[in-house]
């Protein structure tokens, strides 16, 4: 199932989520296509994935229908934006990958503790 851009299924109320991937989308809007999870009416199972585990993790969909989660999405993400493609490949090298994982995993079980976007 090939597509023509990156699909980034991202919270939207989580001002710091919003503001990231909303910023990656300024900057490249012919790459990437937002999915709000947090939007009324999103299913999960509309996109083949799993509700729980989509509201845990950052997901992306690439163009070639693969889906990357967490850290593995923002490498796919950055290597996607010539100015962030550097740290795309610094993200993969194998101790900063095992940081970054932890890093990430700190903050995505810590994620509803931070303020939400107003509406």
């Amino acid at each position: 199932m090939a597509q023509n851009k990156v699909k980034v299924f991202f919270d939207g109320n989580c001002i710091v989520c919003d503001y990231e991937i909303s910023h990656y989308s300024r900057i490249m809007p012919e790459v990437f296509e937002l999915v709000d999870i947090s939007a009324h009416g999103f299913a999960a199972a509309g996109h083949g994935l799993d509700a729980e585990a989509v509201n845990r993790h950052m997901h992306i969909q690439t163009e070639q229908g693969e889906i990357r989660i967490g850290v593995d999405a923002f490498a796919y993400i950055w290597s996607k934006i010539p100015r962030y493609a550097i740290g795309s490949r610094l993200i993969q090298l194998p101790g900063v990958y095992s940081l970054a994982k932890v890093g990430y995993w700190i903050f995505a079980n810590n994620r509803h503790l931070l303020p939400k976007k107003k509406r």
